[in-house]
């Protein structure tokens, strides 16, 4: 009988050493099926898919390219800005199925624009972009801008100057087509500045701007964009709570009657808001019209010293 402590211990707990479960016989489930699983795995983020991609070789070649047009690209550094233009001009079969970009990175864009500018310009079959207005106005600029299947836009800052893209006939054709238009950032709201006021746009049917924490409406900015044909809804997000939050709900509906305003706390992202509206386009206006005469946001309770709330 062997005494030695360490064989007792492995044989008692020799049942901990195998496995309790079966892998998953994913490789025998019909293609159909398997390729409905990756296609929902792949379009949670571009870290599945870049996981998916070492995973086996079959399952590498099943998503490289097909799968590709339901990733979210989501470029937000200027290394993986450089690294995601080095990987098309080397693999330029698969420009045409990227059609969702996200190019915003934080701080000046001066720096990523040359950047930025080459990806837009090669990615011509985007369907939904996100990037700065002086990105896209270089782009527009450098020269035959065929984004011609781009429906959703989004642009941070506030400063968009639209008499600089209404003007060229390619800048007026891309914006004509867009049907869904997010603005990250309060807009421009010094009544000078006639370059700012959103114009009509003939295929826009809904707008959204998310103002942190202003509080002022410029009327006059939306006097030309709510004769768009088309406009259904106009949403503001603000963390303004409570009297506040109320006050910039008048002004909204003193405008249109289709804006309303909803809360959203300071951790919300607004790539996160992008990337949601890719899966389920209509969460975010549905969402919306549910808050629209709902009552503001209570203002957060401050803590006492004791960290307790008395009452």
């Amino acid at each position: 009988m062997v005494s030695n402590p360490d064989h007792k211990v492995r044989t008692r707990c020799a049942h901990l050493l195998h496995a309790s479960f079966r892998p998953f016989p994913f490789h025998d489930l019909p293609v159909e099926l398997a390729l409905r699983i990756l296609f929902f795995a792949t379009a949670c983020s571009q870290g599945t898919y870049r996981s998916l991609l070492l995973t086996n070789k079959q399952i590498c070649e099943w998503i490289r390219i097909e799968m590709l047009s339901g990733v979210s690209v989501i470029l937000t550094t200027d290394r993986q800005m450089e690294a995601f233009k080095y990987y098309i001009e080397q693999r330029p079969e698969v420009i045409p199925h990227i059609h969702s970009l996200w190019a915003i990175s934080p701080g000046s864009f001066h720096r990523i624009a040359r950047t930025c500018v080459s990806i837009i310009n090669m990615c011509t079959s985007i369907r939904s972009l996100a990037c700065h207005p002086q990105v896209l106005l270089q782009s527009i600029c450098q020269g035959p801008f065929k984004h011609t299947d781009c429906v959703d836009l989004t642009m941070i800052e506030f400063r968009v100057t639209w008499n600089s893209f209404m003007q060229s006939p390619s800048g007026a054709q891309f914006f004509n087509n867009i049907a869904r238009l997010h603005f990250i950032g309060a807009l421009e709201q010094n009544l000078w500045a006639n370059w700012a006021v959103i114009p009509r746009l003939q295929n826009l049917t809904r707008a959204s701007i998310a103002m942190g924490s202003h509080r002022v409406i410029s009327p006059a900015l939306f006097a030309q964009v709510v004769q768009s044909p088309k406009l259904k809804q106009v949403v503001i997000t603000t963390r303004l709570h409570g009297e506040d939050q109320q006050m910039i709900s008048d002004a909204a509906q003193a405008i249109d009657d289709r804006f309303s305003v909803i809360h959203r706390r300071r951790r919300w992202k607004e790539s996160n808001l992008w990337h949601e509206s890719l899966q389920d386009p209509n969460r975010f206006w549905d969402q919306a019209k549910e808050e629209k005469y709902l009552p503001p946001a209570p203002r957060p309770q401050k803590l006492p010293a004791n960290g307790t709330v008395s009452g």
